[in-house]
């Protein structure tokens, strides 16, 4: 039997063994319900928006009650509020007094620092009623008054980006314990003394690691397909163009879970016992922990600083902090190339060391096996 049917039927045995289990598919049923209760429940639970705008005198006579009218489309409330002078204007924006400016003379509709497109609608159809200007041309431009520069983020952005990060590193810690617990739980009961005698053991490897990460990209995929569409659809009250980054997660998870299930594996093979489990795979949880942590630190002190690109690429970072810096400031593709290729190469070069140990670990009985002892054993054999 070739090595890649070994590999294939070994991974649809552990999809096969999951799925018999209710959690994962509650589970994913149980995410997504969140996901789209959080779409709904602000909506439902959240009091009439209100908005302070600002317009130059003189005032057209009737766009008050235009405001108010288009206003009432996105349960909002709008007080329009008459300056004499656009510097006037400019200056209540500052200082908070007013949500926006309404320069008709100009055709635009400035924020102080984000766009607020329930409100830049309603401005929008008001004007337009009022000159009687039939769509699809939009009668206001919307500018911001302090736009954001290079290396900065907006709320949306940093929350998006925090989220995802913490949704990998779950997701990545999660099924981590699950190739964990596998591994230990075939070597307890003997099973693997029959596997091995006529497969490889890093067919074995390769094949359980594929087959619990297609449950995770599923699982995850569906996560982040609900999300993304949601943020392209508007639902939430961020940059559509978020849901690009977002989409990001699922092949970085699918390189990320790659990269420390294989460690997990290694570790598992080396367990005696499942109340040695969590012991053995210590090491790699505390890796992917302090991999977040760094990445969290940098990126909130500045996303586009020397040590933010270096953990960029960084391949025990990259999958946590790739998706997160993209969402926040954006990254070339020339570095996603980069963490990408370096990655990869990560992946064989584990895959290489840890199926040493971990075949090492599973024919070994009694105790917990050390791994400079299982690293010994790997060279004599």
């Amino acid at each position: 039997m070739t090595g890649r049917r070994v590999i294939s039927l070994v991974a649809f045995r552990e999809i096969r063994e999951r799925l018999r289990s209710p959690a994962f598919l509650w589970s994913t049923v149980i995410m997504l319900v969140i996901i789209g209760a959080s779409s709904v429940l602000p909506a439902l639970l959240e009091n009439e928006q209100q908005y302070r705008v600002a317009v130059v005198a003189p005032a057209p006579r009737g766009l008050d009650a235009l405001m108010q009218r288009a206003a009432e489309t996105f349960e909002a409330n709008i007080q329009l509020r008459v300056v004499g002078s656009e510097t006037a204007g400019r200056d209540e924006l500052t200082a908070k007094k007013v949500d926006a400016l309404l320069l008709l003379g100009d055709d635009q509709i400035v924020f102080r620092a984000d766009i607020d497109t329930r409100l830049a609608a309603a401005a929008d159809a008001a004007v337009r009623a009022l000159r009687r200007q039939l769509p699809p041309a939009p009668e206001l431009t919307s500018t911001m008054l302090e736009p954001s520069g290079p290396g900065k983020s907006d709320d949306a952005e940093a929350l998006v980006a925090m989220l995802g990060a913490a949704l990998l590193l779950g997701s990545l810690a999660v099924y981590g314990q699950w190739v964990l617990a596998g591994v230990v739980e075939e070597k307890s009961n003997r099973v693997v003394e029959l596997i091995l005698s006529t497969v490889r053991p890093r067919d074995l490897l390769v094949g359980k690691v594929i087959g619990i990460g297609m449950l995770g990209l599923t699982q995850l995929a569906l996560i982040v397909g609900l999300v993304a569409s949601l943020l392209a659809a508007g639902v939430y009250d961020a940059p559509t163009s978020l849901g690009r980054s977002v989409v990001l997660v699922v092949p970085w998870f699918a390189l990320g879970f790659a990269l420390y299930a294989v460690a997990y594996a290694g570790a598992g093979a080396l367990a005696a016992q499942q109340q040695d489990a969590n012991s053995a795979g210590q090491p790699v949880t505390y890796t992917l922990l302090a991999a977040f942590f760094i990445g969290y630190a940098a990126l909130t002190a500045n996303a586009d600083s020397a040590i933010a690109h270096v953990l960029t690429a960084f391949p025990l970072t990259a999958p946590l902090v790739l998706p997160a810096r993209s969402a926040l400031v954006g990254v070339p593709l020339w570095e996603h190339a980069l963490a990408f290729a370096l990655v990869l190469g990560s992946i064989y070069l584990i895959v290489r060391l840890a199926g040493g140990v971990y075949a090492q670990g599973l024919l070994h009985g009694g105790s917990r096996l050390p791994i400079r002892a299982a690293w010994r054993l790997r060279h004599e054999s």
